[in-house]
């Protein structure tokens, strides 16, 4: 049998990290990415194999429908052509609509399918393709519109080198593998309430976009505050560690990263989020996790100020998170290939 295994993601970080995630598991399978050009730059600097196939999102404009599927027709035979060059024992799809073409040349190849949904709700293209699959395995447990062959797994976190912690009070902001312009809005406004003398014990780390940086950080200085911004922090893991503190979005690699290091957390959704499903990510976090969530149009810039103040002063005291059983991706691939 071939020990080669398909992992099939595109669009943003939120779904290529777990796959990445995965494949940095000791295993005696080969793992190769089918990609879409939106985080081909990313592959490359890993030592991943990888390929591009193309593909796009359907559109509701009837005059752009025609275009749609001769893209994805065109993305189905690229896949094929991977299909029969590398004979894959497994394809891993991992959501969004660079799964389509893969998944359904897999299907017609009879290629085993394990699917990985990475919010509470399942997506739409999930959703679709779940007509397909053998397996389909869950973030969350509690996941609306999950199949009945779903199980749960979690999402895989990937391996990074955890840094020593400084002894500065870091604020970290975190907007996803993307960014999010509303912090670089927000974030000065609630420093406007925060007292002098507690503004000069935090240090702000904020991944901001580029196009927002130059703005954030003349608003900063004028706060007189220390700060640093990114418009991608590489490490991820070990800031989440140093800070006493984060302020993000609800992506679930996000969510699950700071639940590992049992950080507290302010959280606002996106609300353009499809079915809004940060908001139910962040809903299924706040069970096991200290957290507040905040809806980014009513938000009171004086309480965030005066939570970032009561956290400052206290020593980190977490709840034990609570233990819920699920088996983890790798073991699951492992299980399907038995």
């Amino acid at each position: 049998m071939s020990k080669n295994i398909f992992l099939v993601a595109g669009g943003t970080g939120g779904h290529l990290f777990p796959a990445i995630a995965t494949s940095q598991k000791k295993s005696e399978f080969k793992y190769i990415f089918i990609v879409d050009k939106r985080v081909k730059n990313y592959l490359k600097k890993t030592k991943a194999i990888h390929h591009t196939v193309w593909s796009e999102k359907l559109s509701k404009n009837p005059i752009n429908l025609l275009r749609t599927f001769f893209i994805i027709l065109v993305g189905f035979l690229q896949s094929i052509f991977f299909l029969i060059k590398y004979k894959p024992c497994l394809i891993v799809g991992f959501g969004g609509y660079t799964s389509i073409p893969t998944i359904l040349a897999g299907k017609l190849l009879g290629k085993k399918i394990l699917l990985h949904e990475q919010n509470a709700v399942m997506g739409r293209t999930n959703r679709f393709l779940s007509l397909f699959c053998n397996r389909i395995a869950l973030t969350f447990k509690k996941t609306k519109f999950a199949h009945k062959k779903s199980i749960y797994s979690g999402i895989p976190l990937r391996n990074e080198k955890i840094l020593e912690p400084s002894k500065q009070k870091v604020l970290l902001v975190i907007g996803g593998s993307q960014g999010a312009s509303i912090f670089s809005r927000v974030i000065p406004k609630v420093i406007e309430h925060i007292k002098s003398n507690d503004r000069k014990k935090i240090y702000f780390l904020q991944q901001v976009r580029i196009e927002d940086i130059d703005h954030l950080s003349r608003k900063l200085k004028d706060l007189k505050v220390k700060f640093k911004l990114h418009p991608f922090i590489e490490n991820i893991q070990s800031e989440i560690n140093n800070s006493f503190m984060v302020i993000s979005r609800c992506g679930s690699s996000s969510l699950a990263e700071i639940e590992r290091f049992k950080k507290y957390s302010i959280l606002l959704p996106l609300p353009t989020a499809i079915d809004n499903h940060q908001y139910y990510n962040a809903k299924q976090f706040k069970v096991n996790n200290e957290c507040e969530i905040f809806d980014q149009d009513k938000l009171d810039y004086k309480i965030i100020a005066k939570l970032i103040t009561q956290k400052l002063k206290q020593k980190n005291k977490f709840k034990k998170p609570k233990i819920i059983k699920k088996i983890s991706l790798n073991q699951i691939i492992n299980d399907m290939l038995r």
